[in-house]
C-alpha cells in the first residue's frame, strides 16, 4: 500500500486554517502534489514569512523592517493624533484598501473574552492605553464587532481612558450588527467612518 503519511500531515496542517475543513484540505494537498512549481512558490513564500515577517512593536501590523517598526507607523504624512483600534488584521486591510482613513493603527488580534481566556494582557491593552496617553492621541476610533466580546473590549478601553482627554468613537452607519467589516464594501465603510459616534 502507498505510504500516504505525508498527505495526512499536509491535510492536518491545512485543516487548521480558518474556514478549511478536512475535505477542502485534502483537495489542496493533492493539488499541491500535482503542481510542484506552485508548491515550491508557496514553500518559498512561507519560508520568507517565517524568516522575515514580524509584528510591528508599535501597532502589531506585519512588517519586514529590521527595526520592527512598520511603514505606516513610520509615515510622517499620516495623522498621528488619531488612532484606529481594529479587531484583527483583516479589518486593518479592509480599512487601508478603502483609503478612507489616514491616521495610525493598533491591531488587537482578538477581543476580550473571559470564556476563552482572552484578557487585556493578551491583547496588549495596557500598552495601548499607555500609548494613547503618552502620545497625546486626541481621538481613538474603535473598529470592533458588535458582539458581547466587542462590548467588553470597548468598555475596558473606555474605562481605562475615563480620566484622559481623548475622544473615543466607533464607526456606525451602514454596518449591520454582528457583521465583520472585512466583508463590507468600500462605500459603506467610507460612510461608516464619516458617521462615527462617541461611545
Amino acid at each position: 500500500m502507498v505510504n500516504l503519511q505525508i498527505i495526512d500531515d499536509i491535510v492536518s496542517s491545512l485543516s487548521k486554517l480558518p474556514g478549511v475543513g478536512e475535505k477542502t484540505a485534502t483537495r489542496y494537498a493533492l493539488w499541491l502534489v500535482e503542481h510542484k512549481k506552485e508548491a515550491e512558490k508557496l514553500y518559498l513564500s512561507l519560508k520568507y514569512m517565517l524568516d522575515n515577517v514580524k509584528l510591528c512593536s508599535r501597532c502589531r501590523c506585519i512588517t519586514t523592517n529590521k527595526d520592527g517598526i512598520c511603514d505606516i507607523c513610520k509615515d510622517t504624512r499620516r495623522d498621528s493624533s488619531i488612532l484606529c483600534v481594529v479587531e484583527n488584521m483583516e479589518n486593518f486591510l479592509a480599512i487601508e484598501s478603502s483609503s478612507v482613513y489616514n491616521g495610525t493603527y493598533y491591531i488587537l488580534g482578538g477581543l476580550v473574552s473571559p470564556l476563552y481566556g482572552i484578557d487585556s494582557y493578551k491583547l496588549g491593552l495596557d500598552y495601548l492605553i499607555d500609548r494613547i496617553i503618552t502620545e497625546n492621541i486626541r481621538e481613538v476610533i474603535l473598529v470592533v464587532s458588535a458582539t458581547l466580546e466587542g462590548d467588553l473590549t470597548t468598555q475596558y478601553i473606555k474605562e481605562s481612558l475615563k480620566d484622559a482627554s481623548v475622544k473615543i468613537t466607533k464607526i456606525a452607519f451602514g454596518i449591520p450588527v454582528g457583521t465583520n467589516i472585512s466583508f463590507v464594501d468600500k462605500d459603506t465603510l467610507i460612510e461608516a467612518f464619516k458617521s462615527r459616534h462617541a461611545v
